[in-house]
């Protein structure tokens, strides 16, 4: 495995021993909150510890009976680009434009955003890669039907404060990450940290089965002792209702958990929402089926169209409460929303994210945080 994606970053060798029986629930004895060695109280904290994604991936096979639903919330020539593709690996998958993989696009981009981390002393980690061998081995040979994705490690788990909760997904394609970030969360979850995971279901169910709970790390938002939960209502992508409910359920009385339904040409509530500090979100009203949640309604809010949320333009990330994070691409320049932030006096960094875009994520997709705390 050739390491030239990987330069001085915390990358966990696909060659080490994985612990699968760590896969089911385990709670760890909570010490000192304020310690912790994983926890996250705003979306606006400062950033401190982040796992970003890794390129790898295998496109879904044309036979993944949820594919057609699950491509309505991407544009309809990049929907048209995953037919084409269907069950090719992206190590292998080559851009006649640009004549590279993939996997090299991808990663070019994830360099840059590194860069940037860097330079603000945010620690990264990287999940080692997963391979059409691997989940062969260890989850068969039917699970590649729905192909495999790296590139957005948000979706398998959640920090909320120092509870790091892993959860049953609704999209197939991204079931089997969780396995890339076994050893970083083995190392991360010490005594001061409360680890546990959703019921899993089986990796070939329906994922329109309403009652069984399905979450999914970019529709929960976190924003101190309230929990936005978004939902979407196609069937085949993002959290339902069942996983508001568990999530809302498992953190008791402490957190506020809400729900907070989504048309069905939204894939999460982090597409239409961002909260670059206490008092500020942009946000997309058209996609708020019950209005713009009571918890931000009266804040300063950035509008901005469906047109811009199928752009990724939302889906920023702050590294604290003064500077921000987002992405541009070949059809959006995002200069409308840097213009706003910078208004408030926001430092804006901007990363060319095409083809991540491209593959429906933008950097809070690419990213998992693991500390991030308000000054």
């Amino acid at each position: 495995m050739s390491t030239r994606f990987y330069p001085e970053e915390k990358y966990i060798s696909k060659s080490r021993f994985i612990d699968y029986s760590t896969i089911h629930s385990v709670m760890c004895q909570h010490t000192d909150v304020s310690g912790s060695s994983v926890y996250v109280d705003y979306e606006y904290g400062r950033l401190k510890e982040v796992i970003v994604g890794v390129p790898f991936g295998m496109n879904p096979s044309l036979e993944a009976e949820w594919l057609e639903d699950a491509l309505k919330v991407l544009t309809p020539e990049e929907a048209e680009y995953a037919r084409q593709t269907a069950g090719q690996v992206w190590k292998n998958l080559v851009d006649p434009r640009t004549e590279k993989t993939e996997t090299e696009m991808l990663e070019s981009e994830n360099q840059e955003f590194i860069e940037i981390l860097k330079k603000l002393n945010v620690k990264i980690y990287r999940p080692f890669e997963i391979t059409p061998e691997f989940i062969e081995k260890y989850y068969g040979k039917d699970v590649l039907l729905n192909g495999y994705s790296q590139t957005f490690p948000r979706d398998n788990l959640i920090v909320i404060g120092n509870n790091v909760i892993e959860f049953n997904l609704r999209t197939p394609i991204r079931k089997v990450d969780i396995s890339g970030f076994r050893e970083i969360l083995n190392e991360k979850c010490d005594s001061t940290v409360k680890r546990f995971s959703m019921p899993h279901t089986e990796l070939l169910s329906t994922p329109d089965e309403e009652n069984t709970p399905r979450l999914e790390g970019g529709d929960v938002i976190v924003l101190g002792h309230t929990i936005l939960v978004g939902n979407s209502t196609n069937p085949s992508v993002g959290s339902n209702k069942a996983g508001y409910e568990w999530l809302k359920n498992i953190l008791g009385h402490e957190y506020n958990v809400v729900r907070v339904p989504l048309i069905k040409t939204v894939l999460h509530l982090d597409c239409v929402l961002s909260t670059p500090r206490k008092g500020l979100a942009i946000v997309c009203p058209e996609a708020f089926i019950e209005g713009i949640p009571a918890a931000i309604k009266d804040w300063d809010l950035i509008s901005v169209t469906l047109d811009d949320v199928v752009l990724l333009a939302v889906n920023g990330i702050p590294f604290d409460e003064t500077t921000y994070i987002m992405s541009w691409n070949d059809n959006n320049d995002n200069s409308y929303l840097q213009k706003e932030l910078e208004k408030r006096g926001i430092k804006v960094h901007k990363v060319y994210f095409n083809t991540h875009n491209d593959s429906g994520g933008s950097l809070r997709c690419a990213t998992q945080s693991l500390i991030r705390r308000v000054v």
